[in-house]
C-alpha cells in the first residue's frame, strides 16, 4: 500500500511517539505538582521561559539585571531536576516480569458462572469466566439501561492518586510501559474509556463511570506483574502492593473445609474496568467472515489471528446513551463498529458514516478475563452489505499500525450456510475451547492461535447459531442447509 495512499499512516510514525508523550505528561502532571521538588521545578521552569520570551519580544525593559534574574531562574530550575533525576536514576531503568502463578486457580465468582481455559499455544492457557444467564439476556429483547455511577469514578481517581500509592507503586509501572513504548515504537498514549462498575445483574440496568486507558493499565493490566531494576533485578514494586491494600481480583474463602480462590464480583475491588468489544464480520460478497493478524507492537495478542473488529469501548461509545432505554446494547455495539470501521478500513476510503449504514451489529456474549484482573469484554457478531456501486472489497484493508492482512485460509470462516458456518467454528474451538483444569494440547508447532477475545466471539456465535437451528430445523440438511447466516442472525 503506498503511503499517500493510507491516511492512517502518513504521519504514523511522527504521531505515535509525540502522543505517546503529550499523553504521558498531561495523565502525570498533576502528581509531579502534588510532589514539591516537581512543583518548584515547574514554576522555576515557567516563569524563566517566560522572562526569556518577553525578553525576546522586548515587551520588558531587558535590564541586564533582569537577565540574570531569569538565567538564574533558568539554572535553579536545571538543579531541581539534576538533583531529582540523581536521586532515583537506576530506579527509572527497570523492566517487568509475571508473578508465576498469581492467577493460577482461581474459580468462578459464584455457581452460575463457568470457567473455561483457552489454549494459547507453546503450553499457555487463558482462563475466562461466563455466564450463560448474562448471555441469554444479552443475546433476548429485554431492554437493558445505562447509569453514571459517579462514586465509582471519584473512587478510582482517589485510588490511584493517593500519594504515596502513587509515587511508590503506580507511577513506576507507569514509567516503565511508557518507555518501553517510546523504545519500541508501540502505540500507549490515554484516551477516554468507560468501565463497568458493578457486576451484570439480570434486570436491571448497568452502572458505568468515566475513565481512561492509562487508569486501565494500572489497575487491570499491571496487576500479577513486578517491576525490577535493571542494574540488578532488585524487585522495585509488584502489584498487588501492600500500598493498594485491600486491592486484589480474587478472595480466599473456605468451602467444604477446603480453602480456594474466587474472582470477586464487579464493584467489589478498584479497578477501571474499560469493556472489551469484539465483533466477528460476516461479508456479503463472500458470504465469510474476516480475520486479521494483530500486529507485532500491540500490547496485546501479538502475532494471534483477531476478530474482524476486536478493541476497547470509547466514552465517545457511550456518552450520548443515557437517555436510551435499552442504552447498554447501543453503547456496546457503538463500540463495536467503531473498531471494525478503524481496523478494517484501512486507507479510509470509506467514511465511519458510510460504513455504519452498510453495517448491523447485535451482541452473542460476555465475559471476564482473569489474567485481565476479571476485566469484562463484549462479544457480537455483524454482517456488512455490498450496496452502493462499489463492491465492500474495494474498501477493506487492515490498519496497518494495529492488524495485518495476509494470504491464508484460516483467516476466513466460510459462512455459506448455517451448517457450513458451524462445521468450521467446531473445527476452530476443538482446538481452543477446554474446561478448565483438564490437560490439553491443541495446537501444533507453528499453528496459528487465536486471541482470547476472538476464541470467545467464535464460542458466542456457535451457541447462537445452534440456538438457530435448533428452533428452526427438525432434521439437520447439513451441506445441502438453506439457512443462510447473513440472514437468519439477524432476522430473529
Amino acid at each position: 500500500m503506498s503511503l499517500l495512499e493510507n491516511k492512517t499512516q502518513r504521519f504514523h510514525s511522527l504521531r505515535v511517539p509525540l502522543a505517546n508523550r503529550w499523553s504521558y505528561c498531561k495523565y502525570t502532571i498533576g502528581s509531579k505538582l502534588r510532589n514539591w521538588i516537581g512543583g518548584i521545578w515547574l514554576i522555576l521552569f515557567v516563569c524563566s521561559a517566560i522572562s526569556l520570551v518577553l525578553d525576546i519580544l522586548d515587551l520588558v525593559s531587558g535590564s541586564i539585571w533582569y537577565r540574570v534574574g531569569y538565567v538564574t531562574t533558568f539554572l535553579l530550575s536545571c538543579l531541581l531536576k539534576l538533583v531529582d533525576t540523581a536521586k532515583s536514576y537506576d530506579d527509572h531503568f527497570t523492566h517487568q516480569e509475571a508473578i508465576e502463578n498469581f492467577y493460577k486457580d482461581v474459580a468462578p465468582p459464584d455457581k452460575d458462572w463457568e470457567a473455561l481455559d483457552l489454549d494459547m499455544g507453546g503450553g499457555k492457557t487463558e482462563r475466562v469466566f461466563r455466564c450463560k444467564n448474562i448471555d441469554r439476556w444479552l443475546r433476548g429483547t429485554d431492554k437493558i439501561g445505562l447509569e453514571r455511577d459517579r462514586a465509582a469514578e471519584k473512587g478510582l481517581k482517589d485510588f490511584i492518586r493517593q500519594h504515596e500509592r502513587w509515587q511508590e507503586v503506580f507511577a513506576p509501572f507507569l514509567r516503565d510501559m511508557h518507555r518501553n513504548a517510546i523504545y519500541s515504537g508501540k502505540q500507549f498514549y490515554n484516551e477516554k474509556k468507560y468501565g463497568i462498575s458493578a457486576e451484570l445483574k439480570l434486570g436491571r440496568p448497568v452502572q458505568i463511570h468515566k475513565t481512561c486507558y492509562f487508569d486501565s493499565y494500572l489497575t487491570n493490566i499491571s496487576p500479577g506483574h513486578r517491576l525490577l531494576r535493571n542494574r540488578d533485578d532488585a524487585v522495585l514494586v509488584e502489584l498487588p502492593s501492600r500500598k493498594g491494600a485491600g486491592w486484589c481480583p480474587y478472595e480466599a474463602v473456605i468451602e467444604n473445609g477446603k480453602k480456594i480462590y474466587r474472582l470477586k464480583s464487579l464493584g467489589r475491588y478498584t479497578m477501571a474496568n474499560e469493556p472489551g468489544v469484539t465483533t466477528l464480520c460476516i461479508r456479503e460478497d463472500l458470504q465469510s467472515i474476516f480475520l486479521w493478524t494483530q500486529n507485532r507492537l500491540a500490547l496485546s495478542s501479538t502475532g494471534r489471528l483477531v476478530a474482524s473488529g476486536s478493541g476497547s469501548a470509547n466514552w465517545e461509545d457511550c456518552k450520548d446513551c443515557f437517555d436510551n432505554p435499552d442504552g447498554l446494547r447501543e453503547a456496546v455495539i457503538n463500540g463495536m463498529k467503531r473498531e471494525l470501521w478503524e481496523e478494517s478500513v484501512g486507507k479510509r476510503s470509506l467514511s465511519d458514516e458510510d460504513f455504519y449504514a452498510r453495517l448491523d451489529t447485535r451482541i452473542t456474549g460476555y465475559f471476564r478475563w482473569l489474567t485481565k484482573a476479571g476485566k469484562s469484554e463484549f462479544v457480537g457478531v455483524s454482517r456488512l452489505h455490498d450496496n452502493g456501486k462499489k463492491s465492500i472489497a474495494e474498501y477493506l484493508e487492515a490498519e496497518a499500525s494495529e492488524v495485518l492482512d495476509g494470504e491464508d485460509d484460516e483467516k476466513n470462516i466460510p459462512a455459506q450456510n448455517m451448517w457450513v458456518l458451524r462445521e468450521e467454528l467446531d473445527k476452530r474451538l476443538n482446538k481452543i475451547k477446554i474446561k478448565a483444569g483438564t490437560a490439553h494440547t491443541g495446537f501444533g508447532a507453528g499453528e496459528h492461535t487465536y486471541s482470547v477475545s476472538c476464541s470467545m466471539a467464535m464460542l458466542a456465535l456457535q451457541e447462537v447459531c445452534q440456538a438457530h437451528c435448533e428452533k428452526h430445523c427438525k432434521k439437520c440438511q447439513k451441506e445441502s442447509c438453506d439457512h443462510v447466516p447473513f440472514k437468519v442472525l439477524f432476522e430473529e
